[in-house]
């Protein structure tokens, strides 16, 4: 009889133990961080509203104030990680990200409209990020002030390219940023912060990154709901939507009959309007022979609502291959294809099945 109550009592006392090693670890992963954001400016008259908001994970309303007569106005937050605030005013607009860190952040707006930000470790992180990125996304903003002004196609056409590029290289210094820091808030916070604008293969760079810590964070449902949505929309593998349209000349053109005529079909959806389809127009055009004699058709599929403004396109970048028309980018075949960007490309085999999509020029080079 003692030795089966020494048993249980034994047992009670591991259990008891596991049980409060369970909540201690709870309770310290809901740890509160207090910490105090200071604000002065140089801009803003004294009276100034001044609201706080907390960002991320979920937005909102935290505390409300107004500058003093020193132009200073001070906020006391506490608040479990991860966390991530915003501090707003207007007249001139201010829009400051902090991270949410023991202690401290100080941010000071001079005359010269130049913002010093002063806090933990994070935010210091941040503040030299945001710096050294700032030159590459202000020449970014104005290739794009650049293309919006071009007056004509050719004007265009350089402005986008020169775009991209640009693009491309604010995207490599952002997806470099995260990866440093995957295992801290920073990485979580502009994961959610960019994930607008990012793209299928970033997307599935970022949940790999993630994934291999082993660990589920505030970002990871976002990522996967978005790359859910985009794998949705993808035709790869999946037959291609028949279909039946009107040529420049015309005539009714089914699909079924380009699949049965040639080894394979590339669809490209375009529109008079977009740049950057004139472009992929102008570069497929010196490979179109050699794509031909491959068995490949090239198609294109113009969203155009203005039959002219299609037939002058058509004819200004000298296409030589197919063109039919579905007017509207919510045309039934366009809908069909879940075409949402322009342009959108589609290769399809013998079998009428999607083998490639969205393909890029240099990918059209290598079926030579």
């Amino acid at each position: 009889m003692n030795c089966y109550l020494k048993k249980i009592v034994v047992v009670m006392i591991i259990v008891t133990t596991t049980a409060f090693s369970l909540l201690s670890a709870k309770a310290q992963q809901a740890k509160k961080v207090s910490m105090d954001i200071e604000f002065n400016s140089a801009l803003h008259p004294a009276g100034t509203k001044l609201k706080l908001y907390r960002e991320w994970p979920k937005r909102s309303l935290v505390d409300t104030g107004s500058l003093d007569a020193l132009h200073q106005c001070k906020f006391h937050v506490t608040d479990s990680l991860p966390a991530v605030f915003t501090l707003e005013t207007r007249k001139p607009f201010l829009n400051q990200t902090i991270i949410l860190e023991k202690g401290l952040c100080s941010i000071v707006l001079g005359a010269d409209a130049q913002v010093l930000v002063k806090g933990g470790l994070l935010q210091t992180r941040l503040e030299q990020h945001l710096q050294q990125i700032k030159p590459l996304e202000k020449e970014w903003a104005a290739a794009g002030n650049q293309y919006t002004k071009a007056k004509d196609l050719e004007e265009k056409l350089i402005a986008e390219k020169e775009n991209r590029v640009l693009a491309e290289k604010v995207q490599f210094a952002r997806m470099a940023f995260i990866k440093n820091n995957i295992d801290n808030l920073l990485g979580e916070w502009l994961t959610h912060h960019y994930l607008y604008g990012m793209q299928q293969k970033d997307l599935q760079m970022l949940k790999n990154w993630f994934s291999s810590r082993g660990k589920k964070n505030a970002v990871s449902k976002e990522i996967e709901d978005k790359l859910q949505i985009l794998e949705h929309n993808l035709l790869l593998g999946k037959k291609a939507p028949l279909f039946n349209l009107t040529s420049i000349t015309g005539d009714a053109v089914a699909l079924d009959q380009l699949i049965k005529n040639n080894k394979y079909v590339l669809i490209d959806f375009w529109a008079s309007w977009c740049t950057p389809c004139r472009a992929t127009n102008r570069n497929i055009a010196p490979l179109y022979k050699d794509l031909k004699s491959r068995g490949i058709e090239v198609v294109s599929i113009s969203v155009d609502e203005n039959n002219e403004l299609w037939k002058k396109a058509v004819k200004s970048d000298q296409i030589p291959w197919l063109q039919l028309i579905s007017p509207s980018i919510k045309s039934r075949t366009v809908m069909d294809y879940h075409v949402s960007t322009l342009p959108s490309t589609f290769l399809i085999d013998r079998d009428g099945f999607v083998v490639k999509q969205n393909m890029e020029i240099d990918d059209l080079k290598k079926l030579l």
